[in-house]
């Protein structure tokens, strides 16, 4: 049986090549569950039973998973000693278990690139004063972390530091019967009192450097900050479902990225998570923008893997092997400060390098979709060669 859990607005591509699989791999003789999650986290907190009838059972995950989602499949997998799953998730690894196979699919960055094939190059005037960007929406806890670098560096000076730092604004509890009722703001006052409370940790982290921490102190003196003010409800109103990316690069990031040649890529996840890449990265790479990632250890090697050119040699990504995520976020700034506070360094340097983006660029656009998709596609059908498909309980 295919159990199509959820499906993303925008998935059409990625829905098709999964029923054209299992068909074949049906046709075949195999016999097994099929489950296509169109979302991680969001569809897996309902609980979904991989293992009826079926001992084997492929899973095809687009989006990222929480630890408890993890742990409710392994346990899944204990509970019947016969039972394996082959895994095609966005998350690299993401299982360390003797009967899970795990393939990676990376659905969140590739969903919408038959869309980005069709906008043209972004048209650069690099800027001689404000050569960066660095946009974060969601303000998670990595991404005020580098905010807050950046700007105790005075780095900002020289670049477009977007942000919407709303979410360090803790609401005071308050009495809930006069609907008209507005709760105070308090602020966290320090950054490693931030980040302790927004990680979940113990105590608070020792390591953040006297940089950062001033940087916090100024970017808590307002709810916003950067050249405009882009909200979530903005983004929404783009599309549903995450119809909007695409829109969200024509409409507005092409325009931002017109005079910029560098770019702090704010991943959607950073710490001790298993290495998930995005359509964030497609941004820039479309853009044709120099990259310092701030994302999880082992993202730019993965990405390089995959046939994104770096440019190690005017980056430094020594960064990229830290397992430590603060010094991992402070290190990749460190390790390239020139190019963050000498804008015509840079753009000398991005120049150079402009026939590598503009490569990236086609590589994002025509190739990598088909390219994932095919190995994929290569991987699955080996494994099935391998694992009788067709024994059941």
């Amino acid at each position: 049986m295919f159990h199509t859990y959820i499906r993303r607005h925008n998935d059409e591509v990625l829905h098709t090549w999964v029923r054209s699989l299992i068909s074949d791999l049906r046709n075949k003789g195999g016999i097994f569950s099929a489950h296509y999650l169109g979302y991680g986290q969001f569809t897996l907190q309902h609980n979904i039973k991989f293992f009826n009838r079926n001992n084997t059972a492929i899973a095809f995950c687009f989006d990222y998973t929480y630890p408890h989602n993890r742990k409710h499949i392994i346990d899944q997998l204990e509970d019947n000693k016969d039972a394996r799953l082959i895994w095609i998730g966005a998350e690299k690894d993401v299982f360390d278990h003797p009967r899970i196979t795990n393939i990676f699919c990376p659905g969140d960055m590739i969903i919408d690139l038959h869309a980005y094939q069709k906008f043209n190059d972004v048209e650069k005037d690099p800027s001689n004063e404000k050569h960066w960007i660095s946009t974060s929406l969601n303000p998670r806890p990595h991404r005020i972390f580098m905010a807050s670098l950046l700007k105790g560096l005075g780095l900002d000076k020289h670049g477009d530091l977007r942000i919407d730092t709303q979410h360090v604004f803790i609401k005071k509890k308050g009495s809930f019967g006069d609907r008209k009722f507005v709760k105070p703001y308090s602020v966290l006052p320090t950054l490693p009192l931030f980040m302790k409370d927004q990680c979940k940790l113990s105590k608070e982290i020792e390591n953040i450097s006297l940089e950062s921490s001033k940087g916090y102190e100024e970017l808590i003196q307002k709810k916003h900050w950067g050249s405009s003010i882009f909200r979530h409800s903005d983004y929404q109103a783009l599309g549903k479902n995450q119809n909007n990316n695409p829109l969200n690069f024509d409409k507005n990031l092409r325009h931002l990225y017109k005079d910029k040649t560098l770019e702090v890529v704010n991943e959607t996840l950073h710490g001790y998570e298993p290495i998930f890449v995005t359509e964030k990265v497609i941004n820039s790479v479309i853009g044709l923008n120099l990259i310092v990632m701030n994302g999880p250890a082992g993202a730019v090697k993965l990405l390089e893997d995959m046939g994104w050119n770096s440019c190690r040699h005017v980056v430094n990504h020594d960064y990229d092997d830290i397992a430590d995520p603060i010094m991992r976020s402070e290190q990749s700034i460190r390790l390239n400060l020139k190019l963050f506070s000498d804008p015509e360094h840079c753009n000398k340097v991005w120049k150079d390098c402009l026939p590598i983006l503009r490569e990236n660029s086609e590589w994002a656009r025509d190739r990598l979709q088909k390219q994932i998709l095919r190995k994929c596609e290569e991987q699955v059908k080996k494994i099935a060669q391998t694992v009788d498909l067709s024994k059941t309980n």
